[in-house]
């Protein structure tokens, strides 16, 4: 095999290398990207349905105090109202720290 055949294959040989490596690297970057999508989806699923809770646990708080009859009745429903956001926030940051 002449000097010229041998470069020329070694030439081949690492275009064929280089291509290669090119080929994973790109696919390495669209399967990063693609995770990161899936993630971020998620992660706005779930700050949609905790804004859903809260908006929801205002309606609520509110229908309670206008049902209210006394001003000890108001005092227990804030009271309720507190403990119940504080447990569902805590629980919110829990979830959304896990997400990362």
């Amino acid at each position: 095999m002449s000097e010229h055949d041998q470069s020329r294959k070694f030439a081949d040989k690492s275009a064929t290398i280089a291509s290669e490596t090119l080929q994973k690297g790109k696919l390495a970057i669209e399967q990063g990207f693609s995770d990161a999508a899936e993630k971020m989806r998620v992660y706005n699923l779930k700050m949609i349905d905790m804004a859903q809770a809260n908006a929801e646990g205002v309606f609520q708080f509110a229908r309670e105090l206008a049902s209210a009859k006394s001003s000890s009745d108001l005092t227990e429903l804030w009271a309720a109202h507190a403990k119940k956001q504080f447990t569902m926030i805590s629980e919110q940051f829990k979830e959304m720290t896990a997400l990362g």
